[in-house]
């Protein structure tokens, strides 16, 4: 084999998969980035104080895409929703939720002085605790209680209700039919 042939069967394959991987690159960057700024119901405030409830709910439940899950199912079909609020006060989904979480905000307002995603996880921590006791100081409605059942059902949800999840906890997922997506 010629020095040139040589050159060109190891170049070209070479050149093949750097240009596939490259692309496949950036397609995952510009998905990513239209994944964390296109919501169809929450507004990106509610997004972060969402997401920073249930990461101090449950950790990971920000990474594991809590927000966007529950976004998704607010914007879709009630019928169809994935959240477990749908089975419970299903008057007004989207209202429960952004009432929800501007409690959040007033409470963490009210008792720190600073928006619950720019707290300390103490601060955090104790305004849950303060909602699984009931114990809320300007917070009233949604039921803060209530508002933190859901929220953490829909962050165990997105952790470990998924195939990674059940894999994380080390249980084997026998799904009759596997879902096309994680949730």
């Amino acid at each position: 084999m010629t020095g040139r042939r040589r050159f060109l069967t190891r170049v070209i394959p070479t050149t093949f998969w750097a240009n596939i991987v490259m692309r496949s690159l950036s397609i995952n960057a510009e998905a990513k980035t239209v994944e964390n700024t296109s919501y169809k119901v929450l507004t990106a405030a509610e997004v972060e104080t969402l997401a920073a409830w249930c990461a101090a709910i449950v950790s990971g439940a920000d990474q594991a895409g809590v927000a966007r899950f529950v976004d998704e199912n607010l914007a879709g079909d009630q019928g169809a929703s994935l959240l477990l609020l749908r089975y419970l006060d299903a008057s007004d989904m989207a209202g429960f939720y952004r009432n929800g979480i501007l409690g959040i905000e007033k409470e963490c307002l009210h008792r720190f002085g600073l928006s619950f995603a720019r707290a300390d996880a103490g601060n955090r921590l104790e305004l849950v605790e303060a909602a699984i006791a009931s114990k809320m100081q300007v917070w009233t409605d949604p039921d803060p209680n209530f508002f933190y059942f859901i929220s953490r059902s829909d962050a165990v949800d997105v952790v470990y209700g998924t195939q990674a999840g059940f894999a994380d906890l080390n249980i084997p997922y026998l799904a009759h039919i596997p879902p096309p997506r994680p949730w």
